[in-house]
């Protein structure tokens, strides 16, 4: 399909359905929206970047699951693994 033409159809299928099809609307809404914004993404020739060199500490967490029946003897440490 094409691009130009996209929007115009969402919102001309937007307006044709009955307005008990809420669920309808609303999903044609955040389509034509979407479609929207990356209309003016693609016109504005800014970029923005980010900043991968800062002096920011980042805290970096993540759980594991250790099986208890094979590991039993890791259950007790209850806080850190080493």
């Amino acid at each position: 399909m094409h691009p130009e033409k996209y929007l115009p159809e969402l919102a001309a299928e937007k307006s044709s359905l009955d307005p008990s099809f809420v669920h309808a609307v609303r999903l044609l809404a955040e389509e034509i929206e979407k479609n929207e914004g990356d209309e003016l993404r693609k016109d504005d020739d800014t970029k923005k970047y980010l900043d991968i060199i800062s002096n920011k500490n980042i805290k970096l967490s993540e759980r594991v699951l250790i099986p208890i029946q094979q590991y039993p003897k890791s259950g007790s440490t209850m806080g850190s693994l080493r």
